[in-house]
């Protein structure tokens, strides 16, 4: 829920910035409809601004839509603060607003405003703010999580889709940020084009557009590269995975009226949605006789293996010139050894040179055309040429250039000579390639190279992540840049795939071809146009998926991962009338305990790991905490001090451990560490031991643990429900630091 905020105080502090570019004298003379003055009125009219900001200042921006007073007031005061808003001047309508104070975090993190309160704060804001466009938004329907962690303030960003004819117009609408702790309105924008809308007469049918989206092969069968986990810390090598997923020019955009992909020009978008010598080290005492070594771990020995029989500094200097002639004006300036991350078992020279010639060269006619640096990537077990770039002067606009067609062939011919095993799986990309080559010759203004891509193919299906690229000076007739990315791995076997249809079947269910309209930007600074369009679009309540697994179909996230089907909030329909309810509902809210999907299972036992991962997410944020392994969430909880030994996952817990849980994610274990100064209220209070009478104590007086009302029961096992009820309340202690 922050996420928002974010950018929007991005975009307000760069209309801020850009309101200065217009010189004072200059507003004298422009004429809007809506001076300062009713600008400012417009503000203060339907925003409180804190009387402690005393200072004001305006500016004005303009662009080709728009023209708008910027108005911004700050607290002088070395804590700051700041409100900042902006107002159409030709129609005097608050734009945006953006209010930021300096507070001290609330200790209570239970959000006091529900989202359908957001809702309807949000409603009566734009009702008053903008009323003659309320009725072309609608409200996106977005179960948004609400955040129990500790740092950072719970908001609410209520959005609103704008509708033209009934049809969505991408990127614009209106957002509200709401304060989810008091139902303050702490940020408002309205992304409203003035453009001419294309009228929806003669679009074609869902149908017609969903037929041109097969038969152009929108969709493609493809290998990627996994990055779901961290290799140089597993020290695993990163594998390919069998995908399908949108590999088309017009990034499955098309035309509403012809039925046809739009493919940009170059330079043009759609917006609003649309990567040595094994030193031998002895330690000896001053009368030379050998220390004993000492024991190396299992790491240590693996890490001394592979590095063994790498090739040295020179060696990997020396495969560099091979192919590189490397003038004396060059001189060595860093070289290092490194692992790669996407395969910790490979090693990887990277040399650097850099001009530094002497006077001499300075003086003569040729300096300006030597090179100024060279960078190169060696593979430091076999030798390899795996990359380099060689920087050279720009050339003056005399100089001579070579055709595209000359230009490919020194590729070529340089690719299969260095190459000469792999150039086979290497085709060309001609698609890309002609979009980076696709400039106009303007003389003096040329490109000065020619930029050749070459796709790995494996198995016969493309691999966008493996290739080749080369760079040809237009002017020098040479080859100034190359780089292999490369992985050698076992690839997954391409039978029992989907095939093309049932994968644009399936895709098309996660992101359905939706009609809406897309601003068109032009290059050459040329006004941008709004389109109709056919294009993919993942409904908002849903998680975003870039790709689907080619034998299952299972949605993946960008990083190549299944979409978990528990994300986003859990609507419970086995806990009405049980005793922690609300607090079961909350946790829902908050995209918790969803392990059964819909049903929560109140009464039956909590399992450690899960009552431990559900702390994890309220303290550092379920983003982070999300791909933990189980046994990785016993580390971490071993780490905070929650839990003191290495316990089973799948281990009951008593209601003792949950009062030392409670207390100890509150920082309190000091206190509960002095039994004798409490008095405890339970009839089993004498049987309770030292080790836990101060925990038993401290979780009666805050509310979170009251036993059954009678005894506490050190022994008792623990429902879901009543672990529920004692997360909550522990979020909800006013003593929590």
């Amino acid at each position: 829920m922050h996420t928002w905020r974010q950018k929007f105080l991005t975009w307000l502090l760069v209309s801020l910035m850009l309101s200065t570019l217009l010189p004072g004298v200059a507003l004298a003379s422009t004429s809007v409809a809506i001076p300062l003055e009713q600008a400012i009125q417009s503000v203060k009219q339907n925003f409180i601004v804190p009387p402690e900001y005393t200072t004001f200042n305006s500016g004005f921006n303009e662009s080709e839509n728009r023209r708008a007073w910027s108005l911004n007031w700050s607290n002088p005061a070395d804590n700051g603060g700041n409100f900042g808003a902006q107002v159409d001047a030709g129609t005097g309508e608050v734009i945006s607003m953006h209010c930021w104070k300096p507070e001290t975090l609330p200790q209570n993190r239970i959000p006091s405003i529900s989202l359908p309160q957001a809702q309807e704060i949000g409603t009566l804001l734009l009702q008053r703010l903008v009323p003659n466009r309320v009725s072309s938004l609608t409200l996106i329907p977005d179960s948004q999580l609400i955040s129990l962690t500790s740092y950072g303030r719970s908001n609410y960003s209520v959005r609103w889709q704008r509708l033209v004819n009934n049809i969505p117009v991408l990127g614009e609408g209106a957002n509200v940020e709401i304060s989810a702790d008091t139902g303050q309105v702490l940020g408002y924008n309205l992304n409203w084009s003035n453009m001419d809308m294309p009228a929806a007469a003669g679009v074609i049918s869902p149908d017609l557009a969903r037929q041109s989206f097969l038969q152009e092969g929108i969709i493609q069968l493809q290998y990627v590269l996994a990055n779901n986990i961290k290799p140089l810390v597993t020290r695993q090598k990163l594998s390919p995975l069998l995908i399908y997923r949108i590999d088309h020019p017009s990034n499955g955009v098309i035309d509403a009226l012809t039925g046809k992909p739009i493919v940009p020009e170059n330079n043009e978008w759609f917006g609003g949605g649309g990567g040595g010598d094994t030193m031998k080290m002895m330690s000896k005492a001053n009368d030379q006789s050998e220390v004993a070594n000492l024991p190396l771990t299992p790491q240590e020995n693996e890490e001394i293996a592979q590095t063994s029989g790498l090739i040295s500094q020179e060696a990997a200097a020396n495969a560099i010139k091979k192919w590189v002639d490397i003038p004396d004006n060059l001189k060595l300036q860093s070289a290092n050894l490194e692992q790669d991350w996407r395969d910790p078992s490979l090693r990887m020279w990277n040399l650097s040179w850099s001009a530094a010639p002497p006077a001499s060269i300075l003086l003569s006619s040729t300096a300006s055309t030597l090179p100024l640096s060279l960078y190169g990537r060696v593979n430091a077990q076999t030798g390899e040429l795996l990359g380099f770039n060689l920087e050279l002067p720009q050339p003056s606009d005399s100089t001579t250039t070579m055709s595209q067609e000359t230009a490919q062939t020194l590729a070529n011919d340089f690719l299969k000579q260095v190459q000469t095993q792999r150039f086979p799986q290497l085709k060309l990309d001609e698609i890309s390639s002609a979009r980076e080559n696709s400039f106009k010759m303007v003389p003096g203004a040329n490109p000065t190279t020619w930029n050749f891509n070459y796709l790995r193919i494996v198995n016969g299906i493309s691999f966008p992540g493996n290739g080749a690229d080369i760079r040809v000076d237009r002017a020098n007739h040479k080859i100034v840049a190359y780089n292999l990315n490369w992985v050698d791995s076992d690839f997954p076997s391409a039978q029992n795939v989907l095939g093309l249809d049932k994968a644009n079947e399936l895709y098309l269910q996660t992101a359905p071809l939706t009609l809406c309209y897309s601003t068109y930007y032009k290059s050459n600074r040329r006004l941008p146009e709004m389109r109709l369009i056919y294009q993919p679009q993942t409904p908002p309540s849903q998680p975003h998926s870039s790709m689907i697994d080619a034998r299952n179909g299972e949605k993946l996230n960008e990083q190549g991962q299944p979409i978990a089907q528990n994300l986003g909030i859990h609507v419970f329909n086995d806990i009405a009338g049980n005793f922690a309810e609300k607090e079961i509902s909350l946790l829902g809210q908050a995209g918790l305990m969803g392990e059964y999907q819909d049903a929560f299972h109140p009464s039956e036992n909590i399992k450690l790991v899960a009552l431990l991962r559900v702390m994890l997410d309220t303290a550092s944020g379920i983003d982070n905490t999300r791909n933990l392994s189980d046994q990785d969430v016993i580390k971490r909880s071993l780490v905070l001090g929650w839990i003191k030994e290495d316990l089973p996952p799948d281990s009951v817990v008593s209601r003792g451990l949950l009062s030392q849980l409670m207390v100890r994610s509150l920082a309190l274990e000091y206190l509960a560490q002095l039994p004798e100064i409490y008095q405890l209220p339970y009839e089993d209070s004498s049987s309770i031991g030292t080790d836990l009478k101060g925990y038993a104590a401290l979780t009666w007086g805050l509310g979170i643990i009251r036993g059954d009302g009678i005894n506490f029961d050190t022994q008792h096992t623990i429902s879901r429900a009543e672990a529920a009820f004692a997360i909550v309340k522990t979020l909800g202690t006013k003593t929590r630091p």
